[in-house]
């Protein structure tokens, strides 16, 4: 580096007399400038700087535009439709089956029109019978019908034990008075006396039954009944089905039946009214 910059001056000296003195001497400035510049150029080239900056990459955001899903898909047929036609021979062995054999039948498309008018005359001609039974074909109305059914047949079951005297569970005390008042007669002749004792005692079931045995013999003498000591109520009402105060005879036996056999007590105004019922019945059977 000493030996070019040597060679340099005297380059410089020797031409010193055909430049000026001021030119000559930026010139040899340069010239220093320049070589005192060449060693940090070539520490550079041989000590490189390691660069320590850190780049940071940006994280990958996410694209928030929502794919589209709607693009048309495209299918390119190779070959063009093609119309398939049935071989004959699969056709004629289909009009042969027997399964097949009404759709070329004319007889089987007139029957079905007389089928199919038929129908619509007889939905069109239901009688009241036919909507009844529709009626009652649902399972809500079956099953309120036999309940309605189960509860007559209950009743009637109870009326025949309360006209019959058909009570298993009486007690003994009960059961002893019972018979001893079963024993009584309408052949009593002081059956009006006694109603008038039971009814001066305060002892309206008691009273109840004379005036109902009284009844049955005005019947009995009447020859409306054929009053026996096996007999029952239920006996006599039927006896005096068709007679025109079977009405009236049938409610005084339904009071009785209540209150001696279903032991029901009443007030003084209710065995009033009851009273009253028993003598209109004497009367009409004895004007």
């Amino acid at each position: 580096m000493n030996k070019l910059f040597a060679q340099l001056m005297n380059y410089f000296a020797s031409y010193r007399s055909l430049y000026p003195t001021a030119k000559t001497f930026r010139l040899v400035l340069c010239l220093v400038a320049l070589l005192s510049c060449s060693p940090l150029i070539h520490a550079q080239v041989d000590d490189p700087v390691v660069d320590t900056t850190v780049t940071v990459e940006d994280a990958p955001v996410a694209d928030s535009k929502e794919e589209d899903y709607g693009e048309k898909i495209r299918t390119v047929l190779n070959n063009p439709p093609e119309l398939r036609k049935v071989p004959d021979s699969t056709v004629n062995s289909l009009q042969k089956q027997k399964d097949f054999a009404y759709a070329n039948d004319p007889e089987y498309w007139a029957h079905e029109q007389e089928r199919q008018a038929e129908t619509r005359s007889s939905s069109n001609n239901k009688s009241f019978w036919d909507y009844f039974n529709g009626f009652f074909a649902g399972k809500t109305i079956r099953t309120i019908t036999y309940g309605i059914l189960i509860a007559f047949f209950l009743f009637v079951i109870y009326r025949i034990i309360v006209v019959n005297k058909l009570f298993l569970f009486y007690s003994g005390k009960k059961a002893k008075a019972t018979e001893s008042d079963e024993a009584i007669d309408i052949a009593d002749d002081n059956l009006d006396e006694k109603i008038q004792k039971a009814v001066a005692a305060k002892e309206h079931r008691l009273a109840v039954r004379f005036m109902y045995l009284k009844a049955l013999q005005r019947l009995n003498d009447k020859q409306w009944i054929r009053y026996h000591a096996d007999g029952t109520n239920h006996e006599y009402v039927s006896q005096m089905s068709g007679h025109k105060l079977a009405t009236e005879f049938g409610f005084l036996t339904r009071v009785y039946d209540y209150m001696w056999y279903g032991e029901f007590s009443v007030t003084e105004e209710q065995f009033e009214i009851v009273q009253k019922n028993f003598n209109h019945f004497y009367n009409a059977v004895n004007p």
